[in-house]
């Protein structure tokens, strides 16, 4: 009896030494601490969650009554049809109230109005559309809400108003009322982090490499750091051993990684390379040495020179415009420097080493490539001579228009104060007046025409209305319609008509149209005492009008190119000749969308034959 109290009391001896007894108030005191811990940070979240919670939905009702308000204004706006005054109302309230997104759309999904004017597919308002309004939407995504306003508009049909705006989601909100349990919390954790200090400190031999062992679990951690001291003990020498082993194998892993990485980054160095080389724009990395550290295939080619000589040079050598320099100078000396635009003309002072090069309008576009960054300048170079030569052509358009449109009706104005002074005295002049002028406004239709269908071509909204059209008919118009033009220029007219042709399914204004181009254009180039035939004639499931003339002709570079947009032969007669450029892309245009094509065979000096198809079947463009 007396030998199991002995050893009872061996045990508890053993259990309750300082080394045990300190190891039990620490598990406790971390215990504790923890607990508290944890239910300060749920505390903490909570009340946190809840003021978001509060800010989010605050944000959400200022977004629906800012909707509300706005979609009565949209509203009278749309019945008034005061569009212009709807987009800029729409984009002014994008950027007061910071919205994300502000369009007014219709049921059937065009965009009346948005705050990118790039996305507005409806120019004008329909006189009437199908669809009723929709009822109110409203839907949180993440950190955007988007509301769905429907609109009412008499007369026309129902639309709504989408908005979209950011909702306010501080994550830091209501914080400042925890300041007090954030401190205690973390007073907390380091009084815990001092006891585990001081427990790790007490702990020998065992200990140490338990430790080591916890912090092991990391698999980046560095393995010099678990070594222990050796005078714990030979399990301290064994463990630090053991690591060193571990340490050798982890460097020839290292080793081999890095090898690796060297390879991928090479790789991914050249596909880079082909991308920027890929590029049509030029790119230029320039350093505050002023020299060239990349350039990739596009800036070498509007440079007129080459990569390897383009790279590592100074940039003066290939650039010498000073706008362009100084630009590249503020940019990698201030990181916060503004990109520049410049634009040199061909014959400005840009120029290459190689003068056989044809020189080109360029833009320079300058900025530094990061903010933090000093000493690096990107340039970027594009090449704007086709732009700036079809704006050229637009403006040369819309002159010539103006001349068109004037004179009809200048000899409108004139031929009509003729007829009121003769229509009393002479009838026979009258009439004649009355000729005049009726040719004047088919003329000036024509020209109109012309102008809006290139406005329907550029918004896509170009289309057809089929109905049965007597070519025949159109054809005896047309010949009608010129006689006197080709009587003036002294040109023999000629039509050549089978004594019977098909009736078409096709749009019968645009068809007239692209006759009218065709015959027009080769009356226009024909120099005087020449010939003009128009030829029909019909083959299987088609028809065929051929328009031959003895005029100047056009030249094999210019005989596909005088189909496109604003486009004139480069021939210096043609310069003489007034024109727009337009004619025949219209007519093109309107005969493809009947399935057709217009084709053209030419010889300089000796005249053109332009060749027009059209199916007998209706067949879609």
């Amino acid at each position: 009896m007396k030998t199991d109290k002995r050893m009872v009391k061996k045990l508890l001896a053993r259990f309750l030494c300082r080394d045990n007894i300190f190891t039990i108030v620490t598990f406790l005191v971390s215990t504790v601490v923890a607990v508290c811990l944890v239910n300060m940070a749920v505390s903490i979240w909570r009340n946190t969650a809840f003021q978001r919670d509060l800010t989010k939905k605050a944000s959400v009702y200022n977004v629906r009554t800012l909707g509300a308000v706005l979609a009565k204004a949209t509203e009278a706006l749309l019945a008034a049809e005061e569009l212009s005054l709807l987009r800029r109302s729409v984009g002014q309230a994008r950027i007061e109230h910071q919205l994300e997104c502000c369009r007014v759309i219709l049921p059937d999904g065009g965009i009346v109005a948005d705050a990118e004017p790039s996305r507005i597919t409806v120019i004008k308002l329909p006189q009437s559309w199908a669809g009723n309004s929709q009822t109110y939407t409203e839907r949180v995504t993440g950190n955007n809400v988007t509301c769905s306003f429907p609109l009412d508009v008499p007369g026309r049909g129902g639309a709504f108003l989408q908005i979209t705006a950011n909702i306010d989601d501080q994550p830091w909100v209501g914080l400042q009322s925890q300041a007090a349990q954030m401190a205690i919390a973390c007073l907390g954790l380091a009084t815990m982090w001092l006891i585990h200090r001081h427990a790790r400190f007490r702990l020998k031999g065992i200990g140490a490499i338990h430790q080591a062992l916890l912090t092991a679990k990391d698999p980046e951690v560095d393995v010099s750091t678990l070594e222990v001291d050796p005078q714990l003990g030979q399990e301290a020498v064994i463990w630090n051993k053991l690591l060193g082993e571990k340490q050798r194998s982890q460097i020839r892993a290292a080793m081999e990684q890095i090898k690796e990485s060297i390879q991928k980054k090479s790789d991914d160095n050249n596909e880079l390379a082909a991308a920027c080389d890929a590029l049509p724009q030029g790119l230029l990395l320039v350093g505050e040495d002023m020299r060239v550290h990349y350039a990739n295939g596009a800036a070498a080619a509007l440079l007129q020179t080459n990569c390897g000589k383009l790279t590592g040079a100074d940039v003066s050598e290939f650039i010498t415009d000073q706008r362009v320099i100084e630009a590249i100078n503020r940019a990698s000396d201030y990181p916060s420097y503004a990109r520049t635009i410049v634009e040199v003309e061909p014959d400005g002072p840009t120029t290459s080493s190689d003068p056989s090069r044809t020189p080109s309008l360029l833009r320079f576009i300058v900025r530094p490539v990061r903010r933090e960054d000093l000493g690096i300048a990107m340039v970027i170079i594009e090449d704007i001579t086709q732009k700036r030569v079809a704006e050229t052509a637009r403006n040369s358009f819309l002159g010539q228009a103006a001349h068109e449109l004037r004179t009809p009706l200048t000899n409108i104005q004139l031929y009509v104060e003729n007829a009121l002074e003769d229509c009393k005295k002479d009838p026979h002049a009258t009439a004649r007046c009355l000729n005049v002028i009726n040719e004047e406004s088919r003329r000036l239709e024509r020209v109109v025409s012309q102008i809006l269908s290139v406005s329907e071509i550029e918004v896509g909204s170009f289309q057809l209305k089929r109905d049965d059209v007597r070519l025949d008919v159109l054809l005896q118009t047309l010949k009608a319609d010129y006689e006197r033009a080709a009587s003036d220029k002294q040109i023999t007219l000629k039509f050549n008509l089978p004594p019977k042709l098909p009736v078409l399914q096709a749009d019968r204004d645009k068809i007239s149209l692209a006759l009218h181009n065709l015959l027009g254009n080769a009356l226009k180039y024909t120099p005087k005492k020449g010939q003009v035939t128009v030829n029909a004639t019909v083959h299987k499931d088609q028809v065929c009008v051929e328009f031959i003339d003895t005029g100047i002709g056009i030249g094999p570079d210019d005989a596909e190119k005088i189909f496109d947009k604003f486009y004139r032969a480069k021939d210096e007669r043609v310069a003489n000749i007034t024109g727009s450029g337009l004619g025949l892309t219209i007519a093109r245009e309107v005969i493809r969308l009947h399935g057709g094509d217009i084709s053209v065979q030419s010889e300089l000096n000796k005249g053109s034959t332009f060749t027009l198809t059209l199916p007998i079947k209706e067949e879609a463009a």
